[in-house]
């Protein structure tokens, strides 16, 4: 019998998730933690923040493979790997520095089908002909029409169905979807291991308020009261995530949300955020247009009036 490449990796994956269990942190050279100093007298130290820090990463989100046309993406691509050096908008200041990487905030194929897959990953998976930045991204909603695959794939590459990292002392937490009663419980087990001002970035698919906020388990169950109970008294610098295909900034229980734009549809922007000191800067780059459309600079921690 013969197997697809793409066979063999998810039986790979298969048996490393049987081993491990799906909340398994990816591995990363920029992360902080040292799983020595967890181990002494049965308690585990909180890690603390750090005095300073300068992250620049850049987001999208839903790409939808088996859609879009690839020339869009192609486009992308291209400003994506230029986008360094640019200058900001004015209200912000200075120039670009390279993006430690991109974040995909789910939808990231049309059917969820392996075929679909197989073109992110050309263009996303950090192969050849593919963006330069680094990739991180979830899932959403249309990766789990046809099957499971995407699902599995995101968890191969990055480590379990959540996943969390650091850039310099900045903490961020992929979510898929959105998180569930199981996602709830790992984001609090990973979040307890921070100090509560240790600056953090949630993603993920589904949004928290407004339109497309409801008619799907995260938004007509408890999960985002319980997420907002568990951010109190938090660090939370951004929360980005997509499925409105929208360029948008909007505030939840005074925590800033980016909707940073979509591949699909008509709002053909991404997110550049730099997080230096306890600065946040964020602002939206329309691809097609090469210009600035949005920006703005702010606390890093500080809540604001919904």
């Amino acid at each position: 019998m013969e197997f697809s490449s793409l066979t063999i990796r998810l039986l790979f994956a298969a048996i490393v998730a049987g081993a491990a269990g799906c909340e398994t942190k990816a591995p990363s050279p920029e992360s902080t933690t040292n799983a020595a100093t967890q181990a002494s007298a049965g308690a585990t130290p909180k890690r603390q923040r750090a005095a300073s820090r300068d992250v620049t990463f850049l987001a999208v989100s839903d790409t939808h493979f088996g859609y879009v046309s690839e020339a869009t993406h192609v486009r992308l691509v291209g400003k994506l790997d230029a986008i360094a050096g640019h200058p900001y908008p004015g209200a912000i200041g200075g120039t670009v520095a390279a993006p430690r990487g991109l974040l995909v905030t789910g939808d990231l194929t049309e059917w969820g089908k392996e075929e679909e897959w197989e073109r992110f990953l050309a263009f996303y998976g950090n192969v050849d002909g593919g963006t330069k930045v680094p990739v991180r991204e979830v899932v959403g909603n249309h990766d789990k029409v046809a099957s499971m695959l995407v699902t599995e794939q995101v968890a191969a590459r990055h480590g379990g169905r959540w996943y969390a990292f650091d850039w310099d002392d900045v903490h961020f937490v992929g979510l898929g979807e959105a998180p569930d009663d199981d996602g709830l419980a790992w984001l609090a087990r990973d979040l307890g291991a921070l100090a509560p001002n240790v600056p953090v970035v949630l993603y993920f698919h589904f949004p928290l308020a407004g339109p497309y906020s409801t008619g799907q388990w995260f938004g007509d169950g408890n999960y985002r009261d319980r997420l907002g109970a568990m951010l109190d008294g938090r660090c939370v610098a951004a929360i980005f995530h997509g499925h409105h295909h929208a360029s948008a900034h909007y505030l939840w229980r005074g925590i800033h949300v980016y909707k940073p734009g979509a591949v699909k549809g008509d709002a053909h922007t991404f997110a550049v955020t730099r997080i230096s000191g306890s600065t946040v800067s964020v602002a939206y780059f329309d691809w097609e247009k090469d210009a600035w459309t949005f920006s703005h600079a702010r606390d890093m921690c500080a809540r604001a009036e919904d």
